[in-house]
């Protein structure tokens, strides 16, 4: 047969023509009717073609990586097996060792278990968007998995998690948050059953927006005051999805009501504030936020971890100060403008970014061993590793401010130290 040209590559048929052995390059429906968590794989499942038949009008397929409509004409005719002539062969003996497999990265072993729980959240949200019974023991071996992940590679969890694909932004956002949230809730000393409690808090945390008008969610741009309205309402909707079933841990159905509280009391659906906020709570709003301004929108640019953690801390009342210090440890990614102690014992302040999150640009300006200003020099942390954050109202009390501005500004004389008077010293 023929190959296809490049021309002919692609064929566009409607669900009812879909069979298996096709490659499907791409589903003609809005994400909100969806039932995949991928956009472009091969048909081999029969449940996977029911899906489409019943739910997508028209694929498109790839017929260099598949079969198409004629392939199908002519190989779904019962054809009579040729005869088996059986003919003797002698063994052949070989010496060959066999190859062993290369071991999965951590990236990679992170990414399939972000593309398990990818599928398996957009599985569970589909049937609640359908109105049908969710079974969230489903999640559980997914919970699971993502426990074990960030138990020993949580910077490579979290790194893929931060890819995410707009067709699929919720889904991918709550394996995020989970995954955000199981980390912190190690962090904090909280018992793995906690911690996996936590993961599956994260997971169904926005599932409440199954019941949002898909037109909202899809919306490319700034939301009205209307949209608004209809966009507070996925907390309240989560939480009637989850009340009724049995043997879920109250602080999911908590997490799933309040994660947008704020401590001030400015938060919906409910106005909590202080102390009424829960503990899984406080986590669910810091994870859920810093995830949200990291991320790719339509309407907005992603901010950097930098960037984000540095405007977090500046939004009182938002978050609870302990948890989102204990949040930016956890993740060993320093805010800008924010002082810490590198490698060499010298002084500096987040600047820009660099090689990754973890290794941000600083610009030096102090030696903690002599007690004294240093020539101002901004160091590529990936070569003097930052050692922890630091106090610079301890270090340099009431001055701090006005000198961290100076700094930050850059000195009027290049590569000279600053004066000791004008650091208090």
């Amino acid at each position: 047969m023929e190959e296809p040209s490049a021309s002919n590559r692609y064929v566009q048929i409607e669900s009812h023509q879909v069979a298996l052995g096709m490659y499907i390059h791409a589903l003609h429906c809005s994400w909100i009717h969806n039932p995949f968590w991928r956009k472009s794989f091969l048909l081999t499942d029969p449940d996977d073609l029911a899906k489409i038949r019943e739910s997508v009008p028209a694929v498109t397929i790839d017929l260099t990586r598949g079969r198409g409509p004629a392939m199908i004409a002519a190989t779904d005719t019962p054809v009579s097996p040729p005869p088996v002539i059986e003919v003797p062969v002698t063994p052949i003996v070989t010496t060959l060792r066999p190859r062993r497999a290369k071991p999965p990265t951590e990236l990679e072993r992170a990414s399939a278990v972000s593309a398990r729980a990818t599928a398996a959240v957009a599985q569970l949200f589909g049937e609640a968007r359908l109105g049908r019974t969710i079974r969230t023991s489903d999640l559980v071996p997914i919970v699971a998995d993502i426990a074990e992940t960030t138990a020993t590679s949580a910077a490579a969890m979290i790194a893929v998690t931060r890819l995410k694909d707009r067709e699929q932004y919720i889904y991918i956002h709550s394996v995020a948050v989970g995954t955000l949230m199981m980390n912190l809730a190690r962090h904090l000393g909280l018992s793995e059953e906690d911690v996996h409690v936590a993961g599956m808090a994260g997971l169904l945390h926005d599932i409440g927006k199954m019941r949002i008008d898909a037109d909202v969610l899809d919306k490319p741009g700034r939301l009205n005051a209307e949209e608004m309205i209809e966009i507070r309402r996925h907390p309240g909707l989560g939480h009637k999805i989850l009340v009724d079933m049995q043997d879920l841990d109250p602080r999911i159905l908590d997490v799933c009501r309040h994660h947008h509280e704020r401590m001030d009391g400015a938060g919906y659906p409910d106005g909590l504030r202080g102390d009424e906020i829960s503990q899984f709570v406080r986590i669910s709003s810091v994870c859920d936020v810093y995830d949200a301004v990291t991320s790719i929108r339509p309407y907005k640019r992603a901010w950097s971890p930098h960037e984000a953690l540095a405007q977090m801390l500046e939004w009182d009342g938002h978050f609870d100060p302990e948890t989102l210090r204990a949040f930016i440890a956890n993740l060993g990614i320093q805010p800008f403008a924010a002082l810490v102690r590198l490698h060499s014992n010298r002084l500096g302040i987040v600047m820009r970014e660099g090689d990754s999150p973890s290794s941000p640009i600083v610009r030096t300006f102090f030696d903690v061993p002599n007690n004294m200003p240093t020539t101002i020099e901004d160091v590529a942390t990936v070569h003097d590793p930052i050692l922890r954050a630091e106090r610079g109202d301890y270090w340099f009390g009431e001055r701090w401010p006005a000198l961290q501005a100076q700094i930050l500004a850059g000195p009027s004389v290049p590569n000279a130290p600053l004066k000791r008077a004008a650091m208090g010293l």
